[in-house]
């Protein structure tokens, strides 16, 4: 499990079924500051191997989850990865995992206005985040020209990242 931020919320019932399941699990979290980690405690209760980055170094690895990430990714054997985060961070989690042959899952967040897919203010590349996803599985995520490149604003026009 990799997350960005506030990325862990919505890993976090993926997290706990897989232990529920008795699958083993490992999280990468990180964030600007040791401030801005959440659920610490939770994570550390819930016995998985826990690595944490910080852009500024005030806990764990010094640099972006993503350096974390390949480093894990290169020292460990990976069935799955499912991530949350910045799109950007997503989209270097896939070049990772991509490189390793690892299967990704991800979790998108786009502005959303209906909920149902009429209003295409979460569209990317004609995919609607809030009725086709929001978790879109790697493969999808890759053949995506927009993702990690463009997102709607409030009124649905497009700008770039």
């Amino acid at each position: 499990f990799i997350a960005g931020g506030v990325g862990i919320a919505p890993i976090m019932p993926a997290l706990e079924r897989a232990l529920a399941e008795g699958k083993k699990a490992m999280v990468a979290i990180g964030g600007r500051t040791n401030g801005e980690i959440t659920f610490l405690e939770k994570l550390k209760g819930m016995g998985v191997p826990l690595h944490i980055a910080t852009d500024d170094g005030s806990a764990g690895f010094h640099g972006f989850v993503t350096d974390l990430a390949k480093e894990l990714i290169s020292n460990n054997n990976f069935d799955q990865i499912i991530t949350c985060g910045p799109e950007i961070m997503m989209v270097k989690v896939l070049e990772i995992a991509g490189a390793s042959n690892i299967p990704v899952q991800c979790s998108l967040e786009r502005y959303m206005k209906c909920g149902i897919g009429i209003c295409g203010s979460c569209d990317i590349n004609g995919l609607q985040v809030c009725r086709d996803g929001p978790v879109f599985d790697g493969q999808t995520l890759s053949k995506l020209t927009e993702f990690g490149k463009v997102k709607r604003d409030k009124s649905g026009k497009k700008i770039e990242f």
